[in-house]
């Protein structure tokens, strides 16, 4: 069974209160009722066991019992991405919560199609990251950011300490992703850059050369934003955590 998020505000005191989509979620589509005993976290890497005291029109409330351990992953992994269309991006962002990914970074490319993305869309990805938290039992919820440019982020990318970062490209016929982890077993953070759907610019790759990243083969298909997205960031979290 999944755990329920609960806005870190609502709890304190050692008793919690949900509210709005949650309570409806809760008492009318699972059917939670006084007395049950139900998991909650509050997306800040904090979990716990708790019995449901009161239920109203409007609320629930409760008290915690208990509180459960929650271990990060060993390491940080990041994806830069390319927004694919439609509901492809929704896609990516809940399996990448799933598997334990830290942060999504939507990245702003030379054949970009999509360039930026509204306050409702982002209202609408914290939603899914934080179904899939609940789903797979994360503590945390991660968090998608607002596009940046590549020539912007590849340099943030480059001066951080102990990071390797990864980047997919079709041209690259021999290093991979395993090589590259086992020849850097002390990295702490792993930056994963997957390009859009007209593949990179050549001026693209060259700053990215130039600025120390990776080039790796993903095989000799072509795949979808997400499907490259998804299969770097499962070799890197199967191997590193």
């Amino acid at each position: 069974m999944p755990h329920f998020y609960v806005n870190p505000k609502d709890i304190k005191d050692e008793s919690f209160i949900i509210e709005n989509e949650q309570f409806h979620y809760l008492s009318n589509v699972r059917r939670f009722s006084v007395g049950d005993e139900i998991d909650i976290f509050d997306g800040l890497g904090n979990s716990y066991k708790a019995r449901i005291d009161i239920i109203d029109r409007k609320s629930m409330k409760g008290k915690i019992l208990s509180s459960k351990t929650f271990v990060l992953p060993k390491k940080n992994i990041s994806i830069y991405t390319a927004i694919p269309k439609g509901e492809r991006f929704d896609w990516l962002i809940e399996k990448a919560g799933e598997i334990g990914v830290t942060k999504i970074v939507p990245v702003i490319y030379v054949r970009s199609v999509i360039k930026e993305l509204s306050d409702a869309k982002c209202d609408r990805y914290k939603k899914i990251s934080i179904g899939a938290s609940s789903q797979s039992w994360r503590a945390d919820v991660m968090p998608v950011y607002k596009p940046v440019k590549f020539n912007e982020v590849v340099e943030k990318a480059a001066s951080q300490r102990s990071t390797l970062n990864i980047l997919p490209w079709e041209s690259e016929e021999k290093k991979n992703i395993l090589d590259l982890l086992k020849e850097n077993k002390e990295i702490k953070n792993i930056n994963i850059f997957i390009g859009p759907e007209g593949g990179f610019d050549k001026t693209e790759i060259d700053i990215a050369l130039q600025n120390g990243f990776n080039t790796v083969t993903l095989g000799k298909n072509i795949l979808r934003v997400e499907t490259a997205a998804i299969v770097s960031a499962s070799i890197v979290t199967t191997i590193c955590n």
